[in-house]
């Protein structure tokens, strides 16, 4: 396990009861040098008698031993006034007693995590507990180490008493006005280092692939190794084209791998056939860079729609998520199943019937996020599992329950912390409140388990009486 903060483990830095222990040795040991090796001299100019041999010999001893006591203490202190608590999906990195090395414990070995006043204890199977005392830590590090706990231990070894401390965490999080002192913003800092852009130059308007049959009209975003542009298909169709560039210092059978995982997922992809998805019309290898044309849907984008409008009422967000969870239903039903990883406002249009239509599909490509290391999604769309490269059927569940927030409040959800959307929008539905929070749950084995489970969920909440508030596309 590697020493590093990183989107599979998290270092929690304090100084140990010893370092406070050796610093206060260290004080007394030089304070007391100060104090007493000076004696000799000063008690002639003090008193008419001097000091007899002996004594200043003794005084003299006693300084150097109160000397030698504060190295030995302040080298004692430089060594552990850095202690490292390292939490990982696997497990916990204890440090020894002599700070020289770590222990390692998985989760499966941890039987209870509890609080008892400001002692935060560890209990092992065939191990003895590990203590820590809570005041060692920065707000910072308390934060890094209760999400850690809350997203990585298993659901039972959390005692009550630690959840309740993971409670006033997160509320003590949410009214902070300083982000920088937030575990979710180390969380977005990472995030961004992963999305930023890199030396990557987009095609020019005009440039044309596959013999004529792609003519770029112009870019309409870029970053990473990729880039979206309006295209003209065979002359006279308007079309998306997506681009994906496998980084030229990859290895050669790192690049025949991006090329055989972006063959596969595009066939898959082109053999979708839903009327809510866009058409993947073809597929494409060109000078070393990946690319696939979709059919262009007109419409404007949830982001956009709401940006103008606000945010929209109760049934038209249960009519719209509805239709989404169809479509992601249909995406995982097919064989092999399609993760979608970036169900976002900007990759869902309203068309000319009101209609939602799911537009975006390049990141359903494995090579985007194995191979190039892109981090797909926007940061508060995105499940915590799949900030690890762990996407599974849940993080298109745990994103769509974000579109949902979304629609209903105006806002994009907090990342890395489940949406209370009753917290900003307080007349919403308490059950519907409650299916958000069940769809962003951190743990992917405690949200719904299926789209279907979903679309029952929402079928259920949908209210017969007419809305005379239903917003209009």
């Amino acid at each position: 396990m590697a020493d590093k903060l990183s989107t599979r483990n998290t270092v929690i830095k304090y100084e140990s009861e010893m370092s406070h222990k050796s610093k206060r040795r260290a004080v007394l040991g030089i304070a007391v040098t100060l104090a007493v090796a000076p004696l000799p001299i000063i008690f002639p100019l003090l008193t008419k008698g001097g000091v007899s041999p002996i004594i200043s010999f003794i005084i003299l001893l006693a300084a150097f031993t109160f000397l030698i006591g504060f190295y030995i203490s302040f080298q004692r202190y430089l060594r552990n006034r850095e202690t490292k608590l390292i939490l990982t999906d696997s497990g916990l990195m204890l440090p020894d007693k002599s700070n020289s090395n770590n222990q390692t414990i998985f989760w499966s070995q941890v039987e209870n995590i509890k609080v008892e006043g400001n002692i935060i204890q560890f209990v092992f199977k065939d191990k003895k507990p590990f203590e820590l005392n809570l005041d060692l830590l920065s707000y910072e590090n308390k934060d890094k180490l209760v999400s850690g706990i809350s997203l990585w231990a298993n659901k039972w070894t959390k005692d009550q008493t630690f959840l309740q401390l993971a409670d006033k965490i997160t509320g003590a999080r949410h009214e902070m006005k300083d982000s920088e002192t937030s575990f979710t913003s180390l969380w977005l800092e990472e995030a961004h280092r992963r999305l930023s852009t890199t030396p990557f130059t987009p095609l020019s308007p005009g440039t044309q692939l596959q013999d004529g049959r792609v003519t770029v009209v112009q870019p309409l975003t870029a970053g990473g190794w990729s880039a979206i542009y309006l295209c003209q298909w065979q002359g006279k169709t308007p079309a998306i084209l997506k681009e994906a560039v496998v980084p030229p210092s990859s290895k050669e059978n790192v690049r025949e791998k991006a090329y055989e995982l972006f063959q596969r997922e595009a066939v898959i992809l082109a053999g979708l056939n839903h009327p809510q998805i866009t058409k993947v019309i073809d597929y494409f290898v060109e000078n070393n860079r990946q690319y696939m044309v979709l059919a262009r849907v007109n419409g404007v984008n949830l982001r956009n729609y709401i940006n103008d409008k606000g945010a929209v009422s109760e049934k038209q967000t249960l009519v719209w998520v509805k239709q989404l969870a169809e479509v992601v239903d249909y995406l995982h039903a097919q064989d092999p199943p399609v993760i979608h990883r970036d169900l976002t406002p900007e990759n869902l249009v309203l068309d000319i019937r009101g209609s939602l239509v799911l537009i975006d599909f390049g990141s359903a490509n494995e090579f985007l996020g194995t191979v190039t290391g892109t981090l797909v999604g926007k940061p508060s769309y995105i499940s915590p599992e799949q900030f690890s490269g762990r996407a599974n059927k849940q993080s298109d569940l745990y994103s769509v329950g974000a579109v949902m927030s979304f629609l209903l409040t105006g806002k994009d959800p907090t990342p890395l912390a489940v949406a209370r959307t009753s917290e900003t929008l307080p007349s919403v539905n308490a059950q519907l409140n409650d299916l958000i929070a069940e769809l962003m749950h951190l743990d992917s084995k405690m949200r719904l388990q299926s789209a279907s489970e979903l679309i029952s969920r929402l079928s259920c909440l949908e209210s017969p009486a007419p809305d005379h508030h239903l917003d209009r596309v």
